[in-house]
């Protein structure tokens, strides 16, 4: 939510919301969703839809869910930079709102699932990211280098029926940070894990690079050998560092190919 206010507030569900001056009442409209956020005050449907899904953190948290996550910290892995208690807040926004539907299973913590509204945000996730990945600049800034959304996808889109038999736990270790960082993946079939640290397995394959030539990698900027001549190092058995690459279905929008540099807008 915007910082700024003017001092009003209002009840709504037992909880105390603040708004601004152009604050709507929450209520229920068309098929159970709910607006009570900064509105636009327009009837315009793709206003109307920004008063629910433009805040914040919101359309991130639809990717995530659309992605695979189905608790609370999967999502908070996928956005580390929110804080436990906004993902909250945007939680409950979306559950009032019936974009999203909070499942209790017995002897573990709730799980939170797309509705069938929605599950139709998948072609705005979809056509917002082939938009950026055309569109923006390829360039990163020091900002958008953090490796803890990056390492979180690549351990989700890890193809299991191309995996060895036997489980292996890959280091990784990112260089040019004022210190160094590893992390463990360990692959197996049967399930996918990432750790800060290794889970007790050898460590089969070892790869070392700096964040932008992984990530050059994986977004489909530079193919594999390209990676390796950039600084990518990956020592192992050699089977295993030939197969590597293909363990991976690579960034969902790697094969969007970018517009021509001077096209291109300004991020």
């Amino acid at each position: 939510m915007p910082a700024a206010w003017c001092g009003l507030s209002e009840r709504y569900g037992g909880r105390l919301l603040r708004r601004g001056t152009k604050s709507v009442l929450t209520q229920a409209w068309g098929g159970g969703i709910v607006l009570g956020m900064k509105s636009y005050g327009q009837f315009c449907s793709v206003a109307r839809a920004l008063d629910l899904l433009g805040e914040r953190w919101t359309l991130l948290i639809v990717r995530e869910l659309l992605s695979g996550s189905r608790r609370f910290g999967e999502v908070q892995r996928g956005i580390p930079r929110i804080s436990r208690t906004m993902l909250s807040a945007r939680f409950r926004e979306l559950t009032d709102a019936g974009v999203i539907e909070r499942h209790h299973e017995s002897g573990a913590g709730p799980e939170y699932r797309l509705t069938p509204a929605g599950l139709e945000l998948a072609a705005v996730v979809r056509d917002l990211g082939t938009w950026g990945q055309r569109w923006l600049p390829h360039e990163l800034q020091p900002r958008e280098l953090d490796p803890r959304p990056l390492l979180w996808d690549i351990h989700r889109r890890v193809r299991r029926e191309a995996l060895p038999e036997k489980p292996l736990v890959v280091r990784i270790e990112l260089t040019a940070t004022r210190r160094s960082s590893c992390h463990y993946s360990l692959l197996r079939r049967a399930e996918v894990s990432l750790c800060d640290f290794n889970p007790g397995f050898p460590e089969e394959l070892r790869v070392r690079t700096d964040r932008r030539t992984l990530i050059g990698w994986w977004r489909g900027d530079l193919a594999f050998r390209q990676a390796i001549a950039a600084g990518l190092v990956l020592e192992g058995r050699r089977e295993w560092i030939r197969a590597f690459p293909s363990w991976f279905q690579r960034y969902l929008f790697s094969a969007v190919a970018p517009a021509a540099r001077g096209h291109r807008v300004k991020a």
